[in-house]
């Protein structure tokens, strides 16, 4: 791999600075400082002791906490590394030349990478939460700054549409692709109810519950939908119970004998999927489908690529290297987006009430096409922490902008710019 090469190569190592220093951002900083030309020299947690783990953990005993941007200025990298409780002090550091952001906050993911893209510095993005907001907008200003916006190798999105750019490459028409859900839906999973498995598990027990209820993965899906153009089929997508021998024929079209209205779809199955990703494709050519029964790909019409694992925060350094040597990202939204991850009620919500934070007891994720989202008011999930109802809302249905008060917020705006990006003449909020 070339990349590998040239990162052995640099005379000096690529110096990353993170944001949120939970189990995504540990193991970050462990696989960083084990590859190739590749350091975190600071780290933001608001647990100041999660942030020193991190190096503590790998062995790293030097490090300063700093208040602000001006304390940072006499470390002397990398013998000296930095840790912080203030999210916004990281992209200020001098010397720092890509920030990655592992909070799962819209709202923090929003302001980190804007003030890194300000500060002329790549972003690199596990808060895929923010990306399905806004990350259309971040793409673009970063374009414009010079600097590369990407969400993150390792997660099933840049997992999936690396399946699909290589099939896309060859010719192929991606007809479906997604990932399997490693957890059983459950539509009412909260953080009290899987408290004592995320404690097992050594998660956040909201984490564990955006995961549970399908919040993750209508965000994951989201953005892959928006990065490579494609759609949903349905509201909610399918999410059918199949096998990996049963993919490519449950995601092909009705007429098949598929589930599907139409191709270029993004949709998840539960079972032995996981912790897969996929792509079921098609080819009009009769010697490359020849070729593919010759080698038992599959008799067709569609043929499944299956990748059986996806490695998360471990290979975040694909993405550092390629943001930071070739100035490209593994995954953004270049044009304006597809689909929208919107908010629904996961109980009865009365006026007067606040809905809390994303994998939490009032809101749960849901997808819809942007243009019906636009069409319909549909509140955008990332918008929602914090938003004060106008209305009572029923158990299973969207909220809309119309029925909250949302608090001012950068995401807010930023948002909005986004929204005049896409020729939204509507005000919001």
């Amino acid at each position: 791999m070339i990349l590998y090469d040239e990162l052995r190569a640099l005379e000096r190592p690529i110096r990353v600075g993170l944001v949120g220093a939970g189990f995504m951002g540990k193991g970050i900083v462990e696989v960083l400082e084990s590859a190739p030309g590749m350091e975190v020299v600071a780290v933001a947690d608001i647990d100041i002791k999660r942030a020193t783990g991190c190096f503590e953990a790998v062995g790293l005993s030097r490090y300063r906490k700093i208040e602000n941007a001006a304390d940072g200025r006499g470390l002397s990298w990398p013998e000296e590394r930095a840790v912080t409780e203030d999210h916004r002090v990281i992209p200020e550091l001098e010397g720092i030349d890509m920030v990655i952001e592992a909070t799962g906050i819209p709202e923090v993911g929003a302001e980190v990478a804007f003030r890194s893209i300000m500060n002329r510095k790549h972003v690199g993005m596990l808060n895929v939460e923010t990306d399905v907001t806004c990350g259309y907008y971040l793409a673009r200003l970063a374009e414009g700054a010079g600097v590369v916006y990407t969400v993150c190798s390792g997660d099933e999105p840049a997992a999936v549409k690396e399946l699909c750019d290589f099939a896309r490459t060859l010719g192929f028409t991606v007809v479906a692709c997604g990932k399997g859900k490693n957890n059983p839906l459950d539509l009412s999973a909260d953080p009290d109810s899987l408290a004592t498995r995320a404690a097992s598990m050594g998660l956040n027990p909201r984490m564990l519950t955006e995961f549970v209820d399908g919040t993750k993965t209508m965000v994951e899906m989201s953005a892959v939908a928006n990065s490579c153009g494609f759609t949903i089929d349905r509201r909610n997508m399918h999410g059918p119970a199949a096998s990996v021998e049963e993919l490519a024929g449950v995601f092909c079209l009705e007429k098949e004998g598929g589930i599907l209205s139409r191709e270029g779809v993004v949709d998840y199955a539960v079972g032995d999927v996981a912790p897969g990703v996929f792509a079921v494709v098609r080819h009009h050519g009769r010697i490359v489908n020849e070729t593919l029964r010759y080698l038992k790909v599959g008799e067709g019409p569609c043929h499944l690529l299956y990748r059986p694992y996806h490695l998360t925060n471990i290979e975040v350094p694909v993405s550092v290297g390629t943001a930071c040597l070739y100035k490209k990202p593994v995954l953004r939204t270049a044009s304006a987006p597809t689909t929208e991850v919107i908010t629904l009620a996961k109980k009865d919500i009365k006026e007067g009430e606040t809905v809390d934070e994303i994998g939490g007891f009032s809101s749960r994720g849901g997808i819809e096409r942007y243009s019906v989202a636009e069409d319909e008011g549909l509140l955008p999930l990332g918008l929602s922490t914090g938003a004060k109802l106008k209305r009572d809302v029923k158990k299973g249905d969207p909220m809309r902008y119309d029925d909250v008060e949302l608090p001012d917020s950068l995401l807010l705006h930023l948002r909005g710019l986004q929204d005049w990006l896409c020729g939204s003449k509507k005000k919001r909020g």
